[in-house]
């Protein structure tokens, strides 16, 4: 696995020159893109499941691989269940993240064994770029309604922007849940060849740039410039239980804190929600806007659909996450539970 990261970094090292004034029409280039991913075949897809694995790598530099899954139901369900902590065997905390029409799916799943009652609980709190923080597994503070929906829009939001940028790469275009508009810009030449360059643009102030293979007319990467994600930490008081102190990174930019901690009292709740709200706030003020990259790449035919079955990611330079899909299915049912809007 190191090997494909060190790969990786070569990649966004040999970043390309970037070319403007070359004519070009991004229509013809998306639907030649759309051709090379299978054409009609992509254009009949209604549905898609994935399985696989995400290897993700801290500032400090060390791995942690997990399980994913993935579900669409196009244009507008989306869900990815991945792990945000991993304590051990049976110990892990999953979340279901994603959108259906513009009702919020985010749901914590903690097991028994870590989810409170003698002082074994564990706390998360959920940080998404830009929203309102929100806690899960018996601990946080009370949100009024109007908080909680703008916490949920902002989620919405994160999560479609999410979706936009793995659609576009699977499918060859965006879809009426986010719509996109496309603009050629120029090409981009490395050592390996050259590329068209469109410029992406989407609600919420979505903007980015997609690079396709002049060659194959396949999805390189997209690029785009964005606040640096949250990173923070945040234990309990009293003693060292388990989870305590540890943070994980949510892929499009949100992070969560896992704290575990003896039963706390109301007083102890609303002081720990202020001590993260401060140290939030401080961590939020320091924040950089930086370049983030997602390259596609190992493509494999499913059914008649050229997919990217790699995706790796970097922020500012440096790789975070390495997402690799083992099992993909095209067009099969989906138990409609997967998609239930978290109230």
């Amino acid at each position: 696995m190191r090997k494909l990261f060190n790969a990786f970094v070569v990649m966004v090292v040999a970043a390309p020159a970037l070319v403007f004034g070359q004519g070009g029409d991004a229509n013809k280039v998306l639907a030649d893109m759309r051709a090379a991913l299978g054409g009609d075949k992509v254009a009949a897809v209604k549905t898609f499941t994935g399985a696989g694995r995400t290897v993700r790598t801290s500032q400090s530099g060390q791995s942690v691989e997990n399980e994913f899954e993935l579900a669409m139901e196009l244009p507008d369900k989306y869900m990815m269940r991945s792990v945000i902590a991993n304590m051990g065997p049976q110990m892990s905390i999953y979340r279901n993240a994603g959108f259906n029409g513009d009702g919020p799916i985010n749901l914590v799943d903690t097991p028994p064994n870590l989810s409170g009652g003698g002082g074994g609980g564990v706390r998360v709190m959920m940080m998404p770029a830009g929203g309102a923080m929100s806690g899960a597994g018996g601990a946080g503070g009370q949100q009024t309604p109007e908080q909680k929906a703008a916490a949920d829009k902002a989620l919405v939001l994160q999560q479609k922007k999410d979706f936009a940028r793995m659609a576009l790469a699977m499918f060859g275009q965006s879809f009426a849940s986010f719509p996109l508009e496309f603009s050629y810009v120029g090409e981009a030449e490395a050592a390996d060849g050259k590329a068209h360059v469109i410029d992406v643009k989407g609600a919420d102030d979505f903007t980015g740039r997609l690079f396709v293979d002049q060659k194959t007319s396949l999805p390189l990467m997209m690029s785009w410039m964005a606040k640096e994600p949250l990173q923070m930490t945040m234990g309990s008081r009293g003693g060292a239980p388990i989870g305590a102190g540890q943070t994980f990174s949510m892929g499009g930019g949100a992070t969560f804190t896992a704290g575990g901690g003896q039963q706390m009292t109301d007083e102890q709740r609303k002081q720990m929600q202020a001590d993260m709200e401060a140290r939030m706030k401080e961590a939020e003020a320091n924040r950089r806007t930086v370049e983030y990259r997602i390259y596609y790449s190992n493509f494999k035919t499913v059914g008649g659909v050229k997919i990217p079955h790699t995706f790796q990611r970097s922020v500012d330079g440096k790789p975070t996450e390495e997402m690799s899909f083992d099992q993909i299915r095209i067009n099969p049912r989906i138990d409609p539970k997967k998609f239930e809007i978290t109230k």
